[in-house]
């Protein structure tokens, strides 16, 4: 367990912004504690520590940016307890499902160039996929293809508990998916799996004759220069210091979990540091490049999405106002949120995977910030379409 004096508070608070904490900590309900504190930045450090410590989290890395005001990047706790290595804010994360929204901006780009058609049937690209005819590239972008979710099937989630260092192909992650049947008509409604992802990395290495490595790496991350994110190939990937955690099933206590990208692949392969995700978050939110592409596909929302004020728009989830991704995956959390009309950016980067009252620490964390620091626009951290 975590003491509050082994919370190694890394400091990289670019500068602090002055007055008004007591009125400012009061927009943060429920904490307790904060109005003592001199400057804002002082009270993110201890309210987030003090829910770090709560949950037993190792380590951390919050960043929040917000138009005209200083930035906060700030390293928590220990980024591999067994070495006792210290949380840095330049170290690389995995970034679970965050991964599927640069492999969807390939997809947009590759249409863009006309090499892929949205509204052809999936089969046109790949055989063997479940109603492929009748399934479209943009349902598997929109998450309406009715395919089940592979990493959610015990099959899968005990093959890899066995063999945690197993690598496995694009192909046998679809197997877990494959054998049960679809779940709704292809483009009825919206179910969120990860299947669809590998399918649109499939689709993508079809038509470019790539890997889908490459593709991303030459499409998406060197023309927007994030030069510290990474699609992983390797087991032991160099770029990653850091471990990730989750509890025991049996026991309850923490252990470090294996990160194998290849049990991810398009739908979880992906590292990156904090300032490279604020700068995705910002370009990941503004399609207006591909407008000419989406305009067949009007924000109507399908059947599974009519409740609620959020919805799922190419890769990305819109949440009361934010566009992004939160994951829970492999000992990770993770989570990359932009408000375009205020321009803020919270990312917030665990190395385990801990629950407040049964929500991800990192996106429970995100909407108590997110209240904060643009209370007429809240995340939600328990949001589905």
């Amino acid at each position: 367990m975590i003491s509050p004096k082994h919370i190694l508070l890394s400091t990289l608070v670019l500068s602090c912004v002055a007055a008004g904490v007591s009125a400012q900590a009061s927009a943060l309900s429920g904490l307790s504690g904060v109005s003592g504190f001199h400057n804002t930045a002082s009270m993110y450090t201890q309210f987030i520590a003090e829910h770090l410590q709560k949950a037993e989290v190792p380590g951390a890395i919050v960043g929040i940016w917000q138009s005209g005001r200083p930035v906060y990047l700030q390293a928590f706790g220990t980024a591999n307890s067994a070495e006792k290595t210290a949380m840095s804010v330049r170290m690389n994360m995995p970034i679970g499902q965050l991964s599927t929204a640069f492999t969807v901006r390939a997809v947009l780009d590759l249409a863009k160039a006309d090499k892929i058609q949205l509204s052809a049937p999936v089969s046109r690209y790949l055989s063997g996929v479940p109603d492929g005819e009748h399934m479209t590239v943009a349902d598997l972008a929109q998450m309406r293809s009715g395919l089940v979710d592979f990493s959610k099937q015990a099959a899968y989630l005990d093959a890899i508990q066995k063999n945690p260092e197993a690598r496995l192909l694009p192909d046998q992650l679809l197997h877990y998916s494959f054998t049960h049947p679809l779940l709704f008509k292809p483009g009825s409604r919206f179910d969120y799996s990860s299947t669809n992802t590998i399918l649109l990395g499939l689709i993508i290495e079809k038509v470019t004759g790539k890997p889908l490595s490459r593709v991303i790496t030459e499409q998406v991350l060197q023309p927007n220069r994030l030069n510290s994110t990474t699609f992983s190939t390797s087991f032991a990937d160099p770029f990653l210091q850091v471990r990730g955690y989750a509890r025991n099933s049996t026991t309850q206590n923490l252990q470090p979990v294996a990160w194998n990208p290849s049990q991810f692949w398009a739908a979880g392969a992906m590292t990156a540091t904090a300032s490279d995700l604020r700068d995705w978050a910002r370009i990941n939110a503004n399609l207006t490049e591909y407008n000419h592409i989406l305009a067949a596909y009007p924000q109507s929302p399908a059947s599974g999405q009519t409740t609620t004020s959020v919805e799922y728009r190419w890769g990305s989830f819109v949440n009361h106002g934010w566009v992004g991704n939160a994951s829970r995956q492999a000992g990770f959390e993770s989570i990359a949120i932009y408000a375009p009309k205020t321009k803020d950016t919270i990312v917030i980067l665990l190395n385990s995977e801990a629950l407040d009252k049964g929500v991800p620490l990192a996106a429970s964390l995100a909407q108590r910030l997110s209240r904060f620091i643009s209370p007429h626009a809240i995340y939600q951290s328990d949001g589905q379409p």
